[in-house]
C-alpha cells in the first residue's frame, strides 16, 4: 500500500487491491475510506493510527477489521500537518452517551466540550448548542435539530480529564467538513460513535478509549468513570 501527501493511498493487501482516503485529524491520526473495487466493497468508518514503533493500527468497526501494518523498508513516520493554532481558553471534554434500544445493546454518543454538546442525525446532519451545524440533506426537522443540543439529552457521561482549547467556530469548521466527507450515515458506520470518536481525535490527538457498537463490546456505559444522569437507563 502506497500513500500520497494528499492522502489516497492504493495498492495489494493480501489478494485484493484497495483505494484508501485519508484524512489527517491529528499528526499521526486519520480518518479513513477504503474501497475495493473488483469485489463493491467499501467502508466509510476507517480510524489510522501511527503507534510509537511506527506500526499503523487499521480500524474499520463497521466491517470488524483490525490490522497492524508495517513499511517494508522499517517504520513509518507521519507527515507533519499544520493544524491552525486554537483561540480559545481550555474547555473540559465529557463523552456523552444516551441509551437508544430497550435492551440496552445500542448507545449514542456526542462529545460536549465545555457547554457545547455536538452530535449526529441520521440524515446526516451535525447539530450542537444551536442546532444544525451541516447537513447533508435539507429534511432534519427534529426538535433538538431547531433548538440545539442540551445535557438532559443524555442518560450519562464519562469526564477523564479531557480538555481542548479549540473554539466552538473552530469545531463547527471541522463539523461541516466532516458531513462533506461523510454524506450518508449507515448503522454500522460512520454513525454517532464515528463522528464522536473523529471530533474527540481532532480535539485532543488522541483515539477514544471505548469499543464502539460495531465492536460487539461494552462501551463509556460500562465505564467505571460513567456518570449517570438518567440512572435508570443503565444496562446492568
Amino acid at each position: 500500500m502506497m500513500y500520497g501527501s494528499d492522502g489516497n493511498g492504493e495498492g495489494w493487501v493480501g489478494d485484493v487491491y484497495v483505494h484508501v482516503s485519508a484524512t489527517t485529524l491529528a499528526p499521526g491520526q486519520f480518518e479513513a475510506r477504503a474501497r475495493i473495487k473488483a469485489l463493491l466493497w467499501q467502508a466509510n468508518d476507517g480510524n489510522l493510527t501511527t503507534l510509537h514503533d511506527g506500526t499503523l493500527e487499521v480500524r474499520y468497526p463497521s466491517n470488524g477489521i483490525l490490522e497492524y501494518w508495517k513499511r517494508k523498508a522499517g517504520s513509518a513516520v507521519p507527515i507533519p500537518v499544520a493544524h491552525p493554532v486554537p483561540s480559545g481558553p481550555l474547555r473540559p471534554i465529557k463523552l456523552m452517551f444516551r441509551r437508544v434500544d430497550s435492551l440496552g445493546i445500542t448507545w449514542h454518543w456526542a462529545i460536549c466540550m465545555g457547554d457545547s454538546i455536538y452530535e449526529t442525525g441520521g440524515s446526516m446532519a451535525v447539530i450542537g448548542p444551536r442546532g444544525v451545524v451541516h447537513a447533508s440533506s435539507p429534511l432534519v426537522t427534529s426538535k433538538v435539530a431547531q433548538t440545539g443540543t442540551r445535557p438532559e439529552q443524555f442518560d450519562g457521561y464519562v469526564e477523564r480529564g479531557w480538555t481542548s482549547a479549540q473554539t466552538d467556530a473552530e469545531v463547527e469548521q471541522f463539523c461541516t467538513e466532516w458531513v462533506n466527507r461523510h454524506p450518508m450515515y449507515d448503522v454500522r458506520g460512520p454513525n454517532c460513535q464515528t463522528f464522536a470518536e473523529d471530533l474527540f481525535i481532532r480535539l485532543t490527538g488522541q483515539n477514544l478509549e471505548f469499543s464502539k457498537f460495531a465492536d460487539l463490546k461494552r462501551g463509556p456505559e460500562a465505564s467505571a468513570n460513567a456518570v449517570w444522569l438518567n440512572p435508570s437507563k443503565k444496562p446492568f
